[in-house]
């Protein structure tokens, strides 16, 4: 068998541990388990990014009623990563523009630490902050092909 990728094996282990919760707690039998587990392994090839984890989770949702509790806590974390991620990149923007436009780095922090705000109406709000990621994006992509 081929060596999974790490993002692949984390997927994989996340499942493994909330069947082993599930087992553990009494809430699957060993078969119900097997079979889920079988149906992942099944597809683990189809799930490149968190996103296609989760509406995996969510599909295999329709024939195993047990992974509604793993699904919710994956969409938490999906929320909490998303942020994450958010406050990274407003983060870096505002370290780099400080120094040339106070008000914008400003502005871009003020709507970010708003509760809901997502990185899509940040950069439909901020074109100066779309650039930035944008322009960082391609510095990464070349860094990484050389």
């Amino acid at each position: 068998m081929e060596a999974l990728n790490p993002k692949k094996e984390e997927y994989a282990r996340e499942v493994c541990m909330f069947l082993g919760e599930q087992l553990r707690t009494h809430h699957l039998t060993l078969a119900r388990s097997a079979d889920i587990a079988q149906k992942v392994l099944e597809n683990l090839n189809l799930i490149d990014t968190e996103t296609d984890f989760l509406k995996f989770i969510k599909e295999l949702e329709r024939d195993f009623q047990e992974l509604v509790a793993l699904s919710s806590k994956l969409s938490f974390e999906k929320e909490i990563s998303d942020r994450q991620e958010m406050e990274a990149s407003v983060r870096e923007f505002a370290i780099s523009m400080l120094p040339q436009d106070v008000s914008l780095a400003l502005s871009v922090l003020e709507d970010a630490i708003k509760e809901k705000v997502t990185l899509a109406q940040l950069i439909k709000k901020f074109p100066n902050f779309d650039d930035f990621l944008n322009q960082r994006n391609e510095s990464l992509a070349l860094i990484r092909h050389r």
